[in-house]
């Protein structure tokens, strides 16, 4: 079934540069940009509230149960309530270090930055380092497991061999941002020409075995990556500067292309909801929902 657009956020309250983070978190769409702010948004796109955080880009956005964090190029991490946007606090303030990304599991909020570190967060405080050898654009953690990447090489580190969550096994595959995991069993990144896509088991005992790949998946390079289950299909949205969003199914350990659609902007971002919403951002503030018929 085709991919169209549903709705889009009203111009008069869309952000004023590149959209840079999408998050959906609460039955609430969030998004950050090069304007500095974070907006708050209902599934329909309709605004409810924004805050200006940083003075220049906001890069990335993670949330607990009741916190939204943000990353920004100005070196902080903050915390702000995620019903009121209302500031809580700063985590860190880094003149050395640009925070590029964020991701949260289990308690703890794990950060990516400009210097090659990820560091562990709990309660507001560091309880860990990584040291990764490269700048940390993208990152995803999952059971026990982070996917770290910026353009030279996909690091996975798990960490389920180290009890204090200072160190653990390593392993490394050519590759860029972004990154993505896909459903349980696979995750998905992209060629370090930016335009390929991969697919790989996400199984320690297969060493993350290459399942299937698409060259030129894109003719332009690929920005943002979404995977999602639904109806026990595994499912992959890209999209990047040929303004295509495209949806791929995983299907007999082969990459098939189910449908695309123009969008219209320069992609930076895609995000799934918990109705199976397709979120899309990008150049010039734009946010778009995508649907699936």
């Amino acid at each position: 079934m085709p991919l169209r657009i549903g709705c889009r956020a009203d111009d008069i309250d869309k952000h004023e540069f590149d959209v840079n983070s999408l998050l959906f978190h609460n039955g609430k769409l969030y998004s950050a940009a090069d304007d500095g702010k974070i907006k708050m948004w209902t599934p329909d796109l309709t605004k409810i509230t924004e805050v200006q955080s940083n003075p220049c880009s906001v890069y990335c956005l993670a949330a607990s149960e009741n916190t939204l964090f943000s990353c920004s190029n100005e070196g902080t991490i903050k915390s702000f309530d995620s019903d009121t946007l209302e500031e809580k606090g700063e985590l860190i303030r880094d003149s050395l270090a640009e925070f590029w990304s964020l991701s949260y599991s289990n308690g703890v909020l794990y950060s990516g930055d400009s210097e090659g570190y990820i560091k562990f967060w709990k309660n507001g405080e560091v309880i860990g380092s990584l040291s990764i050898g490269e700048p940390v654009k993208d990152m995803v953690v999952f059971d026990n497991k982070i996917f770290s990447v910026k353009d030279l090489d996909l690091v996975i580190t798990d960490l389920s061999t180290s009890a204090e969550k200072q160190e653990g096994s390593k392993q490394s595959f050519m590759g860029r941002a972004p990154v993505t995991t896909v459903g349980k069993e696979y995750f998905s990144f992209v060629s370090r020409e930016g335009t390929d896509l991969f697919v790989h088991e996400n199984n320690n005992q297969s060493h993350f075995r290459a399942v299937t790949k698409v060259k030129g998946a894109h003719e332009k390079i690929i920005n943002a990556l979404a995977g999602a289950k639904w109806n026990e299909k595994n499912i992959i949205f890209s999209g990047g500067w040929d303004k295509l969003v495209k949806k791929w199914i995983i299907e007999n350990n082969r990459l098939k292309l189910d449908s695309a659609c123009d969008v219209e902007i320069v992609v930076n971002s895609i995000v799934t909801g918990e109705e199976e919403e397709i979120y899309v951002a990008g150049s010039d503030g734009h946010i778009l929902r995508l649907e699936d018929e």
